[in-house]
């Protein structure tokens, strides 16, 4: 059975320009990018405009995006604000969610916790 999620979606995408500002900061790494996945934040489910709740929700986003690179090392990247985010990310906006899987959705926390 399908199942309709009261959640809607931001699908963040990183550019190679977010790799490449990571680099900067974590030269002794090697970041492979190529065909990027994206990563799904569930966001409330009814919005009307996609930029304002992008900036409800950038500061979570970006933190995430960073420590998905380096979970034991604070990246800072100051350069990438909520003016430029565009330049870093490729976005899509959705409202309907639905869950394919029977046993429902469970919570676990990793290091990407806060």
């Amino acid at each position: 059975m399908i199942k309709i999620l009261n959640r809607g979606f931001i699908s963040v995408t990183p550019k190679t320009s977010f790799y490449d500002e990571a680099l900067k900061e974590l030269p002794e790494t090697t970041i492979y990018h190529q065909n990027s996945e994206a990563t799904i934040y569930l966001i409330e489910e009814d919005f009307w405009d996609n930029e304002s709740v992008l900036k409800k929700h950038y500061k979570k986003i970006l933190t995430s995006e960073k420590r998905q690179l380096s979970p034991t090392k604070n990246i800072e990247l100051r350069q990438v604000t909520i003016d430029n985010i565009h330049d870093y990310f490729i976005f899509s906006f959705g409202n309907l969610v639905l869950d394919n899987e029977n046993g429902g959705i469970t919570i676990t926390k990793d290091d990407l916790s806060d």
